[in-house]
């Protein structure tokens, strides 16, 4: 088994404090990337993949993975032949996991983002965990912004779209996308999540081919003399223990959950859901899932778990990793960069990631996988000239690597925001609070490794990336929508991490799983999986 990531574990993911849609097969599409999967027996054309790049990767991917770059290209070319706005301004409302950046009067990089598009594009967001109200009360209130971040699962969705949103099939299905040359180089996958019922309402951000990571303190290991790659969960826990150091202040783990979650994995659960012979199954629901609630509570009482890290923040557990107090963390794949950045300030800080390994030496492990945030952007109801415009912003938003609008939106302006060395842009103090704007949370470009003026961190990234692809398989219910799961997905998510702390924290005995999984499949559970197995059934039509 392998695991997936998609907008159905989104609200676990979150809950694990990782940083955060796979796709299966049914969609046809012209493209050389994987393709998706949407609710209904015809299938919808997702946009042809063309790589109009002129930047050439050190490193290929052999697993559809992110490619390599072990410099910045010296002499950065323009991927859009036409300024997208003529004069005028762009509204968008999404989110961001970033602190707030400058505002566009006191921010130079967003000006010059803004003398590129030809206008203004300004941007409202919130914190990720305010987006929802932020979007109800929007929606509710009438006056809708041009571009809308539409984060899933959402109550109504196709009537939603139906009444305030454009039906951009016929720009985007297929060759038609080719018109926005950057839109057409994104990866076939991360089209999924913008297709409902069977039409294409959005445009994707995509995101790197594994959603999470476990890294560790190689350092700290090689200083115990104990592995970075044990062989089973035994072997896991005699590591631990020769990490751990109470006089010292040092324990393994600073993250009950996110071991919870990477127990799972080393039990090979795809969840949340497995589609076996057509049938789905809860993840729930596997005598697997309990065993890893089971050992999850034996690490808490052998004493290699943080003592405070019941209620701790990212920025706590972040901390504890980079001073040792905690030499195991669990982060988003996105966030390795800020590691390697972090850690030039610790004397001797060196670090790599974690595999999941074998539980019991037999069943095959899985990885967390992402390749499209649970989101896309949506263009509210306009004229096609309007319509075509935005298409345009979007594209431009959407640039890819080595290009001048990457840099432009990435970097800054050379002198201003950043310097180059050799090739290679570093950005400034002031730089990194300008580019806080949340560009990447409108649209992406497709994700790429590099790590400036560090290619042996690069290397170790991309080689981390390329044996967790091995641990990743498809989503099956890319693609599907479930009206009780959008109802009901916070409040079931929320009350299953209730009892998973209780459990394995010791206030419950593990046997109470099985009394909330009854609870559950009688509060929605059952009634999602119907809803997602018809939706599968018409998919195979």
């Amino acid at each position: 088994m392998s695991m997936t990531f998609s907008r159905r574990n989104l609200l676990k993911a979150s809950s694990l404090a990782v940083a955060v849609g796979f796709v299966g097969s049914s969609i046809s599409a012209c493209s050389t990337g994987p393709t998706g999967s949407t609710s209904g027996g015809n299938t919808v054309k997702l946009p042809t993949f063309k790589d109009f790049s002129a930047v050439k990767p050190d490193l290929v991917s052999a697993k559809e993975g992110m490619p390599g770059f072990l410099k910045y290209p010296a002499k950065p070319v323009a991927s859009v032949s036409k300024t997208p706005l003529s004069g005028g301004s762009v509204t968008a409302l999404t989110y961001s996991f970033d602190p707030v950046a400058p505002g566009l009067d006191s921010n130079p990089l967003w000006q010059a983002v803004n003398e590129s598009l030809g206008g203004k594009l300004d941007i409202v967001y919130t914190p990720y965990a305010d987006y929802g109200q932020k979007f109800a009360t929007t929606i509710a209130g009438g006056s809708l912004p041009d571009l809308v971040a539409v984060r899933q699962p959402v109550q109504q969705l196709p009537a939603l779209l139906q009444s305030k949103f454009v039906d951009l099939t016929d720009h985007l299905s297929g060759d038609a996308v080719l018109e926005y040359p950057n839109l057409a180089g994104l990866p076939t996958v991360s089209w999924a999540e913008s297709v409902v019922n069977n039409r294409i309402w959005g445009v994707p951000m995509p995101r790197p081919a594994i959603g999470a990571a476990v890294i560790v303190r190689q350092d700290l290991f090689d200083k115990y003399s104990v592995t970075t790659a044990p062989k089973d969960f035994k072997e896991f826990k005699e590591v631990l223990v020769g990490l751990t150091n109470d006089r010292e202040g040092r324990w393994a783990l600073g993250d009950f959950v996110g071991a919870f979650d990477f127990l799972r994995s080393t039990h090979g659960i795809p969840g949340p859901w497995i589609e076996k012979d057509g049938k789905l199954t809860s993840e729930y629901e596997l005598p697997e899932y309990e065993q890893s609630l089971a050992q999850t509570r034996e690490l808490v009482e052998l004493g290699v778990m943080h003592p405070n890290m019941v209620g701790s923040s990212n920025t706590q557990r972040n901390d504890w990793f980079l001073n040792g107090a905690a030499p195991i963390a669990a982060i988003g794949f996105t966030g390795w960069s800020k590691y390697t950045q972090w850690g030039k300030a610790v004397p001797g800080f060196k670090f790599t990631g974690m595999l999941p390994f074998s539980n019991d030496g037999t069943v095959k492990p899985a990885h967390m996988g992402a390749a499209v945030a649970p989101h896309f952007t949506a263009i509210t109801k306009a004229d096609e000239p309007r319509v075509k415009e935005l298409l345009r912003v979007l594209d431009w938003l959407a640039a890819p690597f080595g290009s001048a609008e990457y840099t432009l939106r990435n970097f800054g302006v050379e002198g201003k925001t950043f310097a180059l060395e050799g090739t290679n842009p570093v950005v400034n103090s002031a730089g990194q609070n300008q580019k806080l704007v949340p560009f990447k949370y409108v649209t992406d470009s497709s994700q790429v490794i590099f790590q400036p003026l560090d290619e042996g961190d690069a290397k170790r990234q991309f080689e981390y990336q390329e044996q967790a692809l091995a641990l990743v398989t498809p989503d099956p219910l890319a693609g599907l929508y479930s009206e009780t799961e959008a109802a009901k997905s916070s409040q079931l998510a929320s009350k299953a991490a209730e009892v998973r702390a209780d459990i394995i924290l010791g206030r419950k005995p593990v046997s109470a799983w099985k009394d909330f999984v009854t609870t559950w499949k009688a509060d929605g559970g059952d009634k999602i999986r119907d809803e997602f197995q018809k939706g599968l059934e018409e998919k195979k039509v």
